[in-house]
């Protein structure tokens, strides 16, 4: 007898190591090369139209899975590398992709091999991909990139290369980007790829100040075939964090080497719609299952890193009723959601299913919501979301279900149940959590070198130091203010008196904004800190002498430095940042940053970020609309240039204390100079992602 369930229709969407990068980077990586002409691969066949099945009313998904069969060792293009290396490359393309995943049917590599997956931008890139991230099968899987094209290369030391085994049988299609951010201007997440609806609850906002610890046991999970859902880190009795994940079982398909976990995508603020995605891991094996309770246990091939920050929930299967609920969730591949109701779910039964029913005050659940974790007063797991999808009109009345946790804990065989897992002894009725990394995080120390053009004087080899002399140099940074984001709490750094009255080539130049970006994708900032520059180019935190500190786990970020009136700069690749600290000097010429030697001025063999900036447009403008010239004329009054303004100004480019237009020491001298001196309309654009 098959019971009547009525399900949240799964946005049945997405190792030794998983897919956690072993290091390196792709060949010439920030320097902007072209890949060339290269052997490409597309799949066969019609594209499966299952992009209109969510509008139709069937299961949603964000892609498809097609078929190709291509082998990078006897098919690529290769080529030598400096080092004793061999590279191998090829191309896959599905046209008209919005993002697209690999799926290798064979994946098997000798030690000092690293595969890397690039988009066709090279604005991003996976990897790499070593003989740690081998699954027991012999497959692997990617996440996604951004586009319709993908490059493949993979570096192999000389004589290895017979060695290696890289066969890919498929490629995840999507539609459009799951990740995609909202429109500019929205205040909520609108279009996070596709519509999840605006009374969402980021988790990140006030709402959820109470629920970070347990929020790091939800993750998605995206299948190859283009569907997927939300699921939990569960815990069991014996507390040693196997990293069992618990989902919803109409989002189970037998195809999980190619299932890929996203941790910790979610907004770093409340009205956010964007997050990292690459915090990954791939492949799981099926442990439990059952139709009827509608739930699915799998084991991750690898448990998530320290860098992931994981929480494995607790439970409790008493069948006590909670006095109120809450779950967490990724709807419509959105960032991490959470939902509230304030009262005591009621108890209901289908097929011999045991069944809470919510009704939601605050926040709703949608398509992809399912195998969500549904927590009660005392942040126990109590069971997992598995039907009635609401919109924001309707929460009220269109009440939520979730499996019951007691229920889930019994069956005929360990195969359909959980208690064989997560309590072997059957003895035990409520858990606590289990957080591996329960301790303080040390902070990441980050050493930096860097010269501002408008400041710097060659004569000395330092830059003046005349805002802070005239005491212009706030307590306080000035990027808040003037309209950065803010992020991850950052915001407010402030320095002493003390520290602004130190002279000498160790005295404060000006504030900078120095950034942790996500390491595969360059453009999404995961930390900032405001820290002070010195006239000897160190950058140091608020203290005046001490490396800048930054409260994330050690991982390898991307490191970008950013000054409110000059153009901004990134070092080429990501960084393994601990808490001992490095320097990555960007005033030396052999320092590889993002965009290469365009991303800085040479001042008497001296690397300077570029002046110019007058308005935070990110480029450098003399003539035409949005020009910053006319910001520094309209500064000294707008009729008589030579007139000039003492303060702290962004026209102030020189930074000397002074704005001036024209004469001797004037600010619109350096915009005219850095678009080339000659052609007033070019244009000087930076080079940040």
């Amino acid at each position: 007898m098959h019971r009547s369930l009525t399900v949240v229709l799964g946005l049945s969407v997405a190792l030794a190591h998983g897919q956690v990068p072993q290091g390196g980077s792709p060949f010439q990586w920030g320097q902007r090369a072209r890949a060339g002409t290269l052997p490409t691969f597309a799949p066969n066949g019609p594209l499966d139209e299952e992009r209109h099945a969510e509008t139709a009313g069937l299961a949603f998904r964000y892609g498809t899975q097609r078929w190709l069969q291509a082998d990078l060792i006897t098919e690529g293009l290769w080529d030598s590398l400096p080092g004793g290396l061999l590279r191998g490359r090829i191309r896959l393309h599905s046209p008209g992709a919005a993002m697209l995943a690999v799926q290798f049917e064979r994946f098997d590599l000798p030690e000092g091999a690293l595969l890397f997956v690039i988009d066709e931008a090279r604005a991003r890139y996976l990897g790499g991909f070593g003989e740690a991230n081998e699954l027991p099968d012999g497959s692997f899987a990617t996440a996604l990139l951004p586009g319709e094209a993908v490059v493949l290369e993979l570096q192999v030391p000389t004589g290895q290369r017979a060695d290696c085994t890289v066969r890919i049988g498929s490629v995840t299609h999507a539609f459009r980007d799951p990740f995609a951010q909202a429109e500019a201007g929205t205040t909520k997440d609108y279009d996070p790829g596709y519509q999840s609806a605006a009374c969402h609850i980021n988790v990140n906002c006030p709402e959820g100040t109470n629920w970070q610890t347990v929020k790091r046991a939800t993750a998605m999970f995206l299948r190859p075939d283009g569907n997927g859902c939300t699921g939990t880190l569960v815990n069991n009795t014996a507390n040693n964090g196997t990293p069992y994940f618990l989902l919803a079982n109409h989002c189970y398909q037998p195809n999980t080497s190619g299932w890929v976990f996203y941790f910790n995508y979610e907004s770093t603020g409340c009205s956010g719609s964007t997050g990292p995605t690459s915090q990954t891991i791939t492949g799981c094996t099926l442990k439990a299952s059952d139709y009827y309770d509608d739930l699915a246990l799998v084991q991750l091939s690898s448990a998530p890193p320290a860098s992931y920050q994981p929480y494995y929930a607790g439970w409790d299967r008493s069948g006590a009723t909670p006095t109120r609920t809450v779950t967490i969730e990724h709807p419509l591949n959105d960032v991490k959601k959470i939902a509230f109701d304030d009262h005591a779910p009621t108890s209901y039964s289908s097929g011999g299913t045991a069944f809470w029913r919510m009704y939601w005050d605050s926040g709703i659940v949608q398509s992809g919501s399912s195998g969500s974790p549904l927590y009660d007063q005392n942040k126990r797991l109590v069971g997992h979301v598995v039907s009635g999808a609401q919109t924001c009109t309707n929460a009220a009345s269109t009440p939520s279900g979730a499996v019951k946790l007691v229920s889930s804990f019994e069956g005929s065989a360990a195969s359909n149940r959980l208690r064989d897992w997560l309590d072997p002894a059957n003895n035990t009725t409520v858990l606590d959590g289990y957080d591996p990394y329960a301790g303080p995080v040390q902070p990441v120390r980050v050493k930096l070198k860097v010269m501002l053009e408008g400041a710097y004087e060659s004569s000395t080899g330092l830059m003046r130091g005349a805002l802070r002399s005239t005491g212009l140099v706030p307590l306080t940074e000035p990027y808040t203010a003037l309209g950065f984001d803010v992020v991850n709490g950052s915001g407010g750094e402030a320095t002493t008196s003390a520290v602004l009255a130190t002279s000498g080539s160790t005295s404060v130049v000006d504030w900078v904004r120095v950034e942790l970006r996500d390491r595969t994708d360059g453009g999404l900032t995961v930390a900032v800190r405001h820290a002070l520059l010195l006239r000897n180019g160190s950058v140091v935190d608020v203290d005046g002498t001490s490396d800048v500190s930054f409260d994330v786990p050690p991982d390898n970020y991307h490191v970008a430095v950013r000054h409110r009136n000059h153009l901004g700069a990134m070092l080429a690749t990501p960084q393994a940042l601990s808490g001992t600290a490095a320097l990555k000097d960007l005033t030396l010429a052999s320092t590889a940053l993002y965009g290469g030697s365009a991303a800085t001025k040479p001042v008497n063999g001296v690397r300077c970020l570029y002046a110019g900036d007058a308005d935070l447009s990110g480029h450098v403008k003399y003539s035409g609309a949005g020009n910053d010239r006319d910001p520094i004329l309209q500064m000294v009054g707008g009729q008589v240039p030579t007139h000039a303004v003492n303060g702290y100004h962004l026209e102030d480019l020189n930074l000397d204390g002074v704005v001036r237009y024209a004469g001797s020491s004037n600010d619109r001298d350096l915009i005219l100079n850095n678009i080339g001196g000659t052609v007033p309309s070019s244009v000087l654009l930076g080079l940040l992602p």
